[in-house]
């Protein structure tokens, strides 16, 4: 039992003894690991790479090169640029998941560099992320409503950026998204001959979206609806807008013979 007793005695001391001096030594500062294929590469090399590759479409590799310029240097304008262009490669791989992780990456660049010549652009980004995943007219338009507030958003921010041009562009198209939607409801209801409700959404439109490319076909259709209301006098005066101001549209000829064949006052 005492033999028992000095062995673990003496385990217990060259424990202790080997833990001191574990714990004694300083630690050594763990050295960076760079990949091989940047080792050699100057900050402006890696980037003309991430370039080459990103002109070849492959945005995973190019991806490789800008993160790690803007990892090694991210106080430096090449890194901010890199920074970027890693924002830009989830943007052009497209699919929902990159989206959404482009969308953080333009936020992120706008919060480290808000006084960035790039920031406008990121902004722009930022709102051409929600208008890549805008839906077709006869779907849900809550990306296309996402859409307009941050052309707007960007717009607001820079009025004076070379880009805006651009963010009118893209806002005017996803205004007229929202209002080919109420047009689409619209017509659904006239099928089903709810004209109450069928004139209540054309009149929004007519109101709302003053830029609507198919003015015509939402007069033309406000016109019918309130004729099979029997409110003739109000349907005339719609028949009669097509006819002057859309003269080459397609629904200028059937308005005309609507108003033809109207009954006349007496």
């Amino acid at each position: 039992m005492t033999r028992i007793r000095t062995t673990l005695v003496v385990l217990i001391a060259i424990a202790m003894f080997g833990t001191a001096c574990h714990h004694g030594r300083p630690k050594r500062a763990l050295a960076p690991v760079v990949d091989p294929q940047f080792a050699r590469l100057t900050k402006e090399q890696a980037f003309a790479k991430g370039e080459d590759w990103f002109a070849k479409k492959r945005w995973q590799r190019a991806r490789q090169y800008y993160q790690y310029v803007y990892e090694t240097f991210p106080g430096d304008p090449l890194g901010r640029r890199a920074l970027l262009r890693v924002a830009d490669t989830y943007y052009e791989q497209g699919d929902a998941v990159n989206l959404v992780e482009a969308q953080y990456k333009y936020r992120d660049f706008i919060n480290r560099y808000p006084g960035s010549d790039s920031a406008d652009y990121s902004m722009l980004q930022i709102a051409m992320v929600s208008y890549k995943q805008m839906e077709r007219p006869d779907r849900d338009q809550a990306k296309t409503r996402e859409a307009v507030e941050k052309f707007n958003d960007m717009i607001r921010a820079y009025p004076r950026s070379h880009l805006r041009p651009e963010a009118e562009k893209r806002l005017a198209e996803a205004i007229d998204r929202l209002a080919k939607h109420e047009h689409i409801v619209a017509k659904y209801y006239i099928k089903r001959k709810s004209y109450l409700a069928a004139t209540q959404r054309l009149n929004y439109l007519v109101d709302t979206y003053p830029q609507y490319s198919d003015r015509a076909g939402a007069f033309y259709d406000l016109a019918s609806s309130l004729d099979a209301m029997g409110r003739g006098a109000e349907a005339k005066l719609y028949y009669e807008r097509v006819v002057t101001e859309f003269p080459k549209s397609d629904y200028a000829s059937r308005a005309k013979k609507r108003l033809d064949s109207a009954p006349k006052a007496s």
